[in-house]
């Protein structure tokens, strides 16, 4: 027994640490939690691990960067509860933490996340796009929930000519997964324009199984669009990933897909309207370019016609000088043929004092043709002789 009757803080504290030691249960204790605070300071982990009623502090020395957990995580923390004695603190020394509940859940889905993200499985290049204004819609759902008269009431204020067809289907529980691919694999060869999963808001467990991988795989190789309507906006499922569009509730889906009737009764007076006026204007504007091209025309005719005009005054003109140039010179080459004619002329000869001898009606050009007492007859410029010759002599 110590001669004292008091116990110094070091004493005491060394005192609760030894407990601490001696009691097996406390070296390897499985705690679980919700992770608060987390920090890592040179490799080791720090955080505080709670529940609703307490909490314990943590620590992970030489923690892998893996394995440090998020805040608001559940985690399951192995390791052994230590009482620091220099600060008087319990805390425990972590060897190992692992999700715990919807923690372990989560790991599983972002694992899954991934591998369907470097498979290329919500690439944005595949996706479809959505008819602006499709005619034949498919909703698949459960037509005991709220989410199928939410598209219902929302659809049929803007319209009543879309052909709804609701497909039902389990949401949640064990074979909804089942259920879903049916309805999806049997509306793609329907022909439907654009396919709608849709459920209400729920738990992230109730919305778990819209995370099926061979649920995603089917969505992927759909030939129909398809919109991801599950849950409210914060909630997130893979479907939501690999589908065309994702509406963030049922109602959204609606409003992406209805088209207002009316809104398109004057959408499409306004553009024939619009086709009208352009009509108008197109006409006027070829009416006046015709009218432009015709002045043109016209204008240029008229030059031709004048230029042209002017060329034949002007070969006129020249025909004209050539032609009376052509006269004259013919005439003047006449003159001197009809000179030349009067001096042969033997009208002019006889004038001279010459005469033209006749014999038979012939002319005779050579005395060789005249004998001893043929009658000829002499014919002068006024007056004709007959006679007879003679004698005909040689000179």
């Amino acid at each position: 027994m110590p001669s004292k009757d008091y116990l110094t803080v070091e004493e005491l504290n060394y005192y609760i640490s030894h407990i601490f030691n001696e009691e097996e249960l406390l070296h390897n204790v499985p705690v679980v939690g919700e992770v608060s605070g987390c920090s890592v300071v040179g490799g080791h982990c720090y955080f505080v691990l709670k529940d609703a009623k307490a909490q314990i502090k943590i620590v992970f020395y030489n923690c892998p960067p893996e394995m440090a957990p998020k805040n608001g995580s559940q985690v399951l923390v192995r390791g052994s509860v230590d009482y620091y004695s220099k600060g008087g603190q319990i805390n425990v020394k972590a060897y190992q933490i692992t999700p715990f509940g919807r923690g372990l859940l989560y790991e599983k889905l972002e694992q899954l996340r991934k591998k369907l993200e470097q498979e290329g499985l919500f690439r944005e290049d595949h996706k479809k796009d959505i008819p602006i204004r499709p005619k034949r819609i498919a909703v698949i759902t459960s037509t005991q929930g709220a989410a199928v008269q939410d598209f219902l009431t929302t659809s049929l204020k803007k319209n009543t000519v879309t052909d709804i067809s609701v497909i039902d289907v389990r949401v949640q529980g064990e074979n909804c997964v089942s259920d879903i691919i049916t309805a999806l694999i049997n509306a793609d060869e329907y022909g439907f324009d654009v396919i709608i999963l849709a459920r209400g808001g729920g738990s992230f467990e109730d919305l778990y199984s819209f995370n099926d991988e061979q649920l995603v795989r089917v969505i992927y190789n759909m030939k129909t669009p398809v919109i991801s309507a599950i849950g409210h906006e914060t909630d997130y499922t893979l479907c939501d990933y690999v589908a065309d569009y994702r509406a963030i509730t049922p109602t959204a889906a609606a409003e992406k897909v209805a088209f207002d009737a009316d809104l398109i009764k004057n959408e499409i007076l306004d553009l024939a309207d619009q086709i009208g006026d352009k009509v108008n204007d197109i006409f006027f504007s070829v009416e006046n370019r015709i009218k432009n091209n015709a002045q043109t025309i016209k204008n240029k005719a008229n030059f031709i016609i004048k230029l042209q005009q002017e060329k034949i005054n002007s070969c006129l003109k020249l025909a004209k000088i050539y032609q009376n140039h052509i006269f004259e010179s013919k005439s003047n080459k006449l003159n001197e043929i009809l000179t030349r004619l009067d001096h042969l002329s033997p009208t002019r000869l006889l004038k001279s004092g010459y005469f033209r001898i006749v014999k038979d009606g012939n002319d005779i050009y050579s005395s060789k043709e005249i004998k001893e007492n043929d009658k000829i007859l002499i014919v002068g410029e006024t007056e004709k002789i007959t006679a007879i010759v003679e004698k005909k002599e040689r000179l």
